[in-house]
């Protein structure tokens, strides 16, 4: 229901006609800054940026804006950002959240756009943790995407499934020891847990 095409400079036609399909079939898309810039013989896209991804995000970059090493930028929405700005003008997206500060002060640096039955997000900046955090759950609500098990930080999980069953994968990352709620056959103690 949702896909991230995160900072996916070159982009073939495939890949951008798969990313279009999906969107306006239903989909969900994240697509970050600096994506859909050339083509897969590194030739800049004409018309604007990000060329590949152009129409289904409903947005025109003029310009990008580079920050400082250690500069950072603040959002209307309470956000913080480093990295990369861009000079964007909205054509059919509504801005979510803009800069107030930093080279580009008012300018859309999150976009939303309707694009057939599906959603296209763009993010023109790095954004912080807590920022990128908010928008994600944004997101997979509006997806209506259910999350595999309740969240633990610092715990990946993720549930796969085929024709033959499904399996849950759960990974500390920490060095802490954690639980997760589930139900199902273990497949490293071979017991039902």
């Amino acid at each position: 229901k949702v896909v991230v095409v995160p900072t996916l400079y070159l982009a073939d036609d495939a890949a951008a006609e798969a990313v279009r399909a999906f969107v306006e079939g239903g989909g969900h898309a994240v697509v970050t800054y600096f994506s859909g810039i050339v083509d897969e013989n590194d030739h800049v896209r004409p018309g604007g940026y990000p060329g590949a991804f152009r129409d289904v995000l409903g947005i025109k970059v003029d310009e990008f804006s580079p920050l400082l090493e250690g500069q950072q930028v603040a959002l209307d929405d309470g956000g913080r950002a480093d990295v990369w700005t861009e000079d964007l003008r909205l054509a059919g997206a509504q801005a979510v959240a803009s800069y107030v500060d930093g080279p580009l002060p008012g300018v859309p640096a999150i976009t939303r756009h309707t694009f057939g039955a599906g959603t296209a997000w763009y993010v023109a900046t790095r954004t912080d943790h807590a920022t990128t955090s908010s928008l994600v759950g944004r997101v997979v609500a509006e997806a209506g995407v259910a999350a595999t098990a309740a969240a633990v930080p610092g715990v990946e999980v993720v549930r796969r499934s085929g024709e033959s069953g499904s399996w849950l994968f759960v990974l500390n990352h920490t060095a802490s020891e954690a639980t997760a709620a589930a139900s199902g056959y273990d497949l490293v103690s071979q017991s039902e847990v």
